[in-house]
């Protein structure tokens, strides 16, 4: 097993957590994880972890399948993986990173679980706009 920390260790609910659990909630076409964040990731590492929360089945091929269903990415993204808790655990930011992660060999890494999407959303936000491993706002968060 190949785990990468992340270098941002300043949180008490960072745990390791196994990539092939986490499902992605979008896909980038565009390969942008190759040449804009594997370079970083390389040169750099992971500054900051997973952020994920737990939906159920029923939430993901309900609401969220009839949402974004139209989206050219659902067959990227979608079936999701359905873990041991009867859970998908949604990575709702950070597709890309997870991407690299796998290309790279990684099998898991540092992440933080959220009750729900709102707190996942606000520290995502708050590390892509003060960027604290940085020493300010660096540009995009890897």
């Amino acid at each position: 097993m190949k785990h990468c920390n992340s270098l941002w260790q300043d949180h008490p609910g960072i745990h390791s957590i196994e990539l092939n659990k986490i499902s992605p909630m979008s896909h980038h076409q565009d390969n942008r994880w190759y040449w804009r964040d594997l370079p970083k990731m390389i040169d750099d590492g992971m500054w900051y972890p997973i952020l994920y929360y737990k939906v159920t089945p029923e939430w993901w091929n309900g609401g969220y399948k009839s949402w974004f269903g139209a989206n050219k990415a659902w067959p990227y993204i979608n079936p999701p993986v359905v873990c041991e808790d009867g859970m998908i655990w949604a990575l709702k930011t950070g597709s890309n990173r997870l991407r690299c992660l796998k290309f790279m060999g990684y099998t898991s890494a540092d992440a933080i679980l959220f009750e729900d999407a709102n707190q996942l959303v606000k520290l995502g936000v708050y590390l892509r706009e003060n960027d604290p491993l940085n020493g300010g706002k660096h540009g995009r968060s890897i």
